[in-house]
């Protein structure tokens, strides 16, 4: 799924857009679920463990097959894949609408739609680094790392008009409409092949087409060793991730007594600067800072962020820590993103790699859900969490120079090689 032509070829823009607009979609459905959580608890009588399930599931269904499906485009060639994705996430939006009172079929809704999306995000990180040039990619990474803030966003944006009716149906509609217009893009794709590695398959390793396909460049036992490593790392700063999202809008309602419409307004500020911060990330990465050193500081933002949650009743301290955390968990994804291109160079980061990190991504969002509605079974209250998250932050920075420490040994045992 890899094309090392690419990276002295211009950047072929259909591409990279196409597979950011799967990103997008696949946001959409994972972040559907928050803002219309209040009013899904308030009319059907959804236990806690149940709400978060409903984000949780979504992430297991993916987990169990993104290293799969990842290896399954780089032999076969994306399109199967992609149409079984859409049927899926279609299907799993009608089971939920026809039967949402009980959190059972809910919960199976979820799973269904979460085995879809799961193509799509291993597909959006491989076809836009795939068609990126070398002149372009930094700015493509970061534009990766927004599929997640724009989909909240565009949740979001739906949800609070139909919030304030007390409806959440509205959410659901627009999902479905959104993947039949990313089926009909597909379709063209297909029909025009606009887009490497969509219409066909790779060819196999020794071809003369091998050279398009990356298939002479297999990924090493131990970058594979490391790209797990990435994927701890991811897992741990994607509990944190959706832990806040999950129960924020929750937490303004129970704990402020905001109403559901205005919690959802309240969500926007951390999500608005996390989406510039994300691309903001992507011009700092081409300055040559340094994908180790910009997720430290990443990182230590975020915990400060965390810090500052209990105090929150302070209106300016409840102000800097939604722009503290929006930051932090705009420049830490840009950093995540980067690391399997930054690993293996952005010719060789293809689906398998993404599945790879993906596999912790999903972990981290089927976690972090059940973590705080965990903590609140536990202690009654919500304002222990963030103190629990702030720890899972400590314990990612550590990790973070772990994996800084595990590149640098790689590349000191593969500079002899390359300098024969």
């Amino acid at each position: 799924m890899s094309n090392p032509e690419t990276q002295t070829a211009d950047t072929n823009w259909t591409g990279v857009s196409y597979g950011i607009v799967l990103g997008f979609v696949a946001a959409y459905f994972q972040f559907k679920v928050p803002p219309v959580l209040p009013v899904m608890i308030d009319l059907y009588g959804y236990e806690k463990v149940v709400g978060g399930g409903l984000m949780s599931i979504f992430a297991a269904a993916g987990m169990l097959v993104s290293v799969r499906v990842g290896r399954g485009i780089r032999r076969d060639g994306a399109v199967r894949y992609l149409a079984a994705a859409f049927a899926l996430m279609l299907s799993g939006t009608a089971l939920g609408l026809a039967f949402p009172e009980s959190g059972g079929v809910m919960l199976a809704s979820r799973a269904i739609e979460g085995l879809g999306a799961a193509v799509l995000a291993v597909c959006m990180p491989a076809f836009s680094n795939m068609s990126a040039g070398p002149k372009h990619l930094p700015i493509v990474i970061a534009a990766q790392a927004t599929w997640i803030p724009v989909g909240q966003l565009v949740a979001n944006l739906v949800a609070q008009p139909a919030v304030a009716q007390t409806l959440w149906q509205p959410v659901w509609w627009f999902g479905a409409a959104a993947t039949l217009a990313v089926a009909f893009w597909t379709w063209r794709i297909v029909a025009r092949d606009t887009v490497p590695g969509v219409a066909h398959r790779p060819a196999p390793a020794g071809t003369a087409d091998a050279n398009a396909t990356g298939g002479e460049t297999a990924i090493s036992s131990a970058e594979t060793r490391a790209l797990w490593l990435a994927a701890m790392l991811f897992f741990l700063w994607q509990a944190q991730f959706m832990g806040y999202f999950t129960w924020f809008n929750v937490y303004l309602v129970e704990v402020f007594a905001y109403e559901a419409d205005r919690a959802v307004a309240v969500n926007q500020i951390p999500v608005v600067v996390l989406l510039i911060f994300a691309l903001i990330g992507g011009v700092i990465l081409k300055t040559g800072l340094g994908v180790i050193r910009l997720l430290t500081i990443a990182l230590g933002l975020q915990t400060l962020g965390w810090v500052l949650i209990p105090f929150a009743e302070n209106l300016a301290i409840g102000l800097a820590s939604l722009v503290i955390w929006g930051i932090a968990a705009g420049l830490t994804p840009t950093s995540l993103w980067a690391l399997p291109s930054t690993l293996l160079g952005g010719h060789r980061a293809g689906t398998d790699a993404f599945a790879v990190v993906l596999t912790g991504r999903y972990l981290g969002i089927l976690a972090g859900p059940m973590i705080a509605s965990g903590v609140f079974f536990i202690t009654g209250e919500w304002d222990t969490a963030p103190y629990v998250f702030a720890g899972i932050a400590l314990m990612t920075i550590l990790g973070t120079w772990l994996f800084g420490a595990q590149m640098a040994r790689l590349r000191a045992e593969t500079a002899p090689s390359r300098g024969r």
